[in-house]
């Protein structure tokens, strides 16, 4: 199962116990699942948060109630020549950590990155591992980055709409396969829709309104949700650890998640012109409805505690909105890229703004490439 168990216990509050073990560097986490006495261990928690890395070495430290809400939360340690850090996972409801979007080397934060379209290079500006690139796809492809083999890292990929096909460059070995799925004019929604670990390859047909969902624990789900001129905006809204089915209705300002654990709710946030940009903003573990509208540079973030809002000006007309977790806190960042200097602008929640150039005017930043 594991090259070394380090820890076991009781990490999602269900009464069994669950093992924390070590492969290859990396700490990870099987969630017992059996029903009766005799233990079942399925790989439906792997979520990666150690990781290898030449300038120091990734530790795990221990496990307590942190948070004190009856679950075990991790303790993970960075240790280099120069510093050292100490990370606490804490615990959510059937998920030990929420994974950073578009984060390449596994180290828990959104990576800065970019997509050439003239030449199908990727360009990563990778927070722990360093810039690296790489070419993989064309011009006419949609960027569709995501974990698809459950390692904790983002892997390359992008859907073809000429051919329906899929390309994951697998992270793990710069290996790729790729797989028919989809149809010319639909829009690739590539999110964790059972709770595996691994992101699944996903579609939302906008003449049929129809969602369809290849998921990596097996099976494909179709469902028709939502009406003409939606835009899908799946994201985990209950904190189950399951992308929730979702859409924006930009004509009426509304919002409709059909929420995997707590049922579908309706919402009326924003404007025809605004942004849908979800993300959990909060650090509760549940992704807030939000927007960031163009004309004025605002955010505008819903507080999935208590449906009350917030709103602060980040940005300006001509931005492309990149949020992510850029300093791996647990809590969504706002974030602009600006094409006519080519210049990142970001609002982080623990570690300030920052503001850096990486890129040229042409490329397209890829944490902005899932943003509708």
């Amino acid at each position: 199962m594991f090259a070394e168990t380090v820890a076991t216990g009781d990490f999602d509050g269900d009464s069994k116990i669950d093992v924390v073990g070590r492969n290859s560097g990396l700490i990870k986490i099987l969630k017992n699942t059996s029903s009766g006495s005799a233990p079942n261990f399925t790989n439906d928690f792997s979520t990666a948060i150690g990781g290898n890395n030449n300038a120091g070495r990734h530790s795990y430290l221990g496990s307590a109630d942190i948070n004190n809400d009856g679950r075990l939360d991790i303790v993970n340690g960075y240790f280099g020549s120069f510093i050292g850090t100490i990370t606490v996972l804490l615990s959510r409801p059937c998920d030990s950590v929420t994974r950073s979007p578009f984060d390449f080397d596994g180290d828990g934060r959104s990576d800065a990155s970019i997509f050439r379209p003239s030449s199908g290079q990727w360009w990563l500006n990778r927070s722990t591992d360093g810039v690296i690139a790489h070419t993989f796809g064309n011009e006419s492809d949609r960027l569709v980055p995501a974990d698809y083999t459950g390692d904790g890292k983002s892997d390359i990929a992008v859907f073809r709409p000429a051919s329906g096909e899929w390309f994951i460059l697998r992270s793990e070995d710069y290996t790729y396969y790729s797989f028919p799925f989809g149809l010319a004019g639909d829009v690739p929604v590539p999110a964790d829709f059972d709770s595996d670990g691994m992101s699944d390859a996903a579609l939302f047909r906008p003449a049929t309104s129809t969602w369809y969902v290849a998921r990596s624990s097996g099976g494909t789900l179709s469902t028709r949700f939502g009406l003409t001129g939606d835009l899908p905006v799946p994201d985990d809204y209950d904190g189950d650890g399951a992308a929730d089915i979702a859409i924006y209705r930009p004509a009426l300002g509304q919002w409709w998640l059909q929420r995997s654990s707590a049922g579908l709710i309706a919402l009326s946030f924003g404007n025809s012109s605004d942004k849908p940009v979800p993300g959990d903003f909060t650090g509760d573990g549940k992704s807030d409805v939000a927007l960031w509208r163009p004309a004025t540079g605002y955010w505008y973030v819903l507080r999935s505690e208590d449906a009350s809002f917030f709103a602060f000006p980040f940005g300006t007309s001509g931005d492309v909105p990149v949020p992510g977790d850029f300093d791996g806190d647990g809590r969504a960042d706002s974030a602009v890229f600006r094409p006519s200097n080519a210049t990142w602008y970001l609002n982080q929640s623990s570690a300030g703004v920052s503001i850096f150039g990486f890129g040229l005017q042409s490329d397209v930043p890829i944490p902005g490439v899932l943003t509708r």
